[in-house]
């Protein structure tokens, strides 16, 4: 037979030999007659894509301010002296450049002074808080002697806050660091909350009960066995318990579907990792996740999704968290079918290696790790495996 493995949305070929006719599924997904193989989001609205946010070496863990103010000495002085505070500070002198410039560093607040001369204050702090992504982001309004009709009109806009011009630089510090303080523990509140998404997506996707939790175990071995760090290990690890939340905008007619997918349902289920990156975007916690998180299904040889990367241009995190995910779900009981043995996951791991879709050199250190620390059992079937494993 030749069985179609789908990881989470693509199928590929592994073939049985002297086995018969007929379907499986492996991962959730399906297995049947024939191959399907690349390019499965050809077809995908750009419009799906979400916005390249700044990660890993790109951002640091600093508090992130924007300061939206027109060029001046004064806001040169600000910027400096903020950042003589240990924060990374970015700014803008006009609307556009405001709008651009939050969506691409996600701050962790944003002055605004009321001085821009293409927009007012008010205007830009709604068209700022209308983005889904700003919604946690606290927007202060700065103007020299507000009233009590500016602080309304503020808080329509859903600015956090509205300032008279503070009159010293250490006292706008001391109010910047309380919001930054509250920004703090509202993310990890809603951190909280993305978790607990996370774990009811693993209790009922397949019955997989636990799935997040291995895969924690052995994405963490084979990434400490490839010499990272305590602090890649525990991006590592947060990314293993979160890869697939953005499955809690998919259907459970197609996730729990038994048989196979038709092509509007894989186009479906290949949405996830935007949407997981979607949700876990405004949180600065897990901002050096998301390209895990959105790339956990590319493959080396650029018939993945959802952007098509090709070779070392997909993140080393994800590239070792596809593999675990793999594995995972090859040796797992599933209603439909039994766990396969550990070397016959083993097995296909390396015949993906060979078809371009998995890292060779990451596949043969986790054969490595799987060994080493005693994951393949004796070989003994478990009652629900079929005849033909």
């Amino acid at each position: 037979m030749e069985l179609q493995e789908h990881t989470s949305g693509s199928t590929h070929s592994v073939s049985f030999p002297g086995s018969g006719g007929g379907g499986l599924r492996v991962q959730g997904l399906e297995i049947e007659g024939r191959p399907i193989h690349k390019n499965l989001l050809s077809g995908m609205e750009s419009g799906a894509f979400s916005p390249r946010l700044r990660t890993n070496s790109e951002a640091s863990m600093n508090p992130a301010i924007l300061l939206v103010d027109f060029v001046s000495a004064d806001r040169e002085g600000l910027q400096s002296f903020l950042q003589s505070q240990q924060c990374d500070v970015d700014t803008a002198a006009n609307g556009e450049s405001a709008l651009s410039c939050c969506l691409e560093m996600q701050p962790d607040l944003v002055l605004l002074y009321d001085s821009l001369p293409d927009i007012g204050s008010f205007e830009l702090c709604r068209r700022l808080k209308e983005d889904p992504l700003n919604q946690l982001t606290p927007v202060v309004l700065v103007k020299s002697s507000p009233d009590q009709w500016d602080v309304q009109r503020g808080r329509e806009a859903g600015a956090m806050d509205i300032w008279a011009t503070p009159p010293s630089l250490w006292d706008l510090l001391g109010r910047v660091q309380t919001l930054l303080r509250l920004k703090k523990y509202m993310d990890e509140q809603a951190k909280s909350v993305v978790f607990s998404l996370a774990r009811s997506v693993d209790s009922k996707q397949n019955l997989r009960n636990g799935h997040s939790k291995r895969l924690v175990g052995f994405a963490g071995e084979l990434g400490e066995s490839l010499g990272f760090g305590d602090e890649d290990l525990h991006e590592l690890r947060i990314a293993s318990w979160l890869h697939d939340i953005g499955k809690i905008g998919v259907p459970e007619s197609i996730l729990l579907k038994p048989g196979p997918l038709n092509a509007e349902e894989r186009r479906i289920m290949q949405e996830h990792p935007i949407i997981g990156e979607k949700i876990c975007a405004p949180l600065k916690s897990l901002r050096r996740i998301l390209p895990v998180i959105r790339h956990h299904h590319e493959k080396m040889d650029g018939s993945g999704y959802p952007d098509g990367l090709r070779g070392e241009d997909i993140p080393l995190k994800a590239r070792i968290l596809q593999i675990a995910d793999i594995y995972d779900a090859l040796t797992t009981n599933r209603p439909y079918r039994g766990a396969l043995p550990s070397e016959e996951a083993l097995r296909i791991l390396f015949s993906e290696v060979e078809e371009g879709w998995l890292d060779a050199s990451v596949v043969l250190k986790f054969s490595q790790v799987c060994r080493e620390n005693e994951y393949l059992p004796s070989g003994k079937r478990t009652t629900l495996t079929p005849d033909y494993v």
